[in-house]
């Protein structure tokens, strides 16, 4: 390492290369912990589309509000801060700050494929209704596999659960107010 004398105060002074080496390591090694927890639940991304979709039912209004949200770059803001910042917390600390919802790479493999599997994997669908308020909601996949759902309504929303888990709520109309993991 080749140090010089500063000629005003006499002290050493390093070479400038290793003077930017330091912070560059610091950004480097931050960047590499940080996208380690690219999985995720995209809260931000998921409430910049719900965003989109609330203001009017019309599907040209929709698509105009998508493409001024593409121009201001809002969708590639907000994936970026999901993929670099909030899936990198919900990877280490297992639960999401946004949605409030477990980290879905701690979700079984076999949970995720039944949920968000293929769109011609399911066989049977049927919904039965218990009352006013709540019906159940059968799944048949083409592996055999079965799952039951419970479906609860209010005078305007209703939630879909899963084991006596949460995971979707919306609004009748069609808006989406939340959407969890299993």
């Amino acid at each position: 390492m080749r140090r010089y004398l500063c000629k005003k105060t006499g002290h050493r002074k390093q070479d400038k290369s290793r003077r930017f080496m330091i912070p560059v390591a610091i950004v480097v090694a931050t960047c590499i912990l940080m996208t380690t927890g690219c999985m995720g639940n995209m809260g931000i991304t998921q409430n910049v589309k719900k965003v989109n979709l609330s203001p009017t039912e019309n599907r040209w209004g929709r698509e105009g509000i998508f493409l001024g949200f593409q121009i201001l770059w809002v969708y590639r803001i907000s994936a970026l801060l999901d993929l670099i910042v909030f899936n990198s917390i919900e990877f280490w600390s297992g639960e999401n700050p946004i949605t409030d919802q477990p980290a879905l790479v701690n979700i079984p493999k076999e949970t995720l494929e039944k949920i968000f599997g293929e769109r011609n994997s399911v066989d049977m669908a049927q919904i039965k209704r218990i009352n006013d308020t709540e019906a159940k909601m059968y799944l048949a996949f083409a592996n055999g596999d079965k799952m039951t759902f419970d479906v609860v309504r209010s005078s305007d929303t209703y939630s879909v659960s899963y084991l006596g888990r949460q995971f979707y709520t919306g609004q009748i109309n069609g808006t989406i107010l939340s959407k969890g993991g299993v």
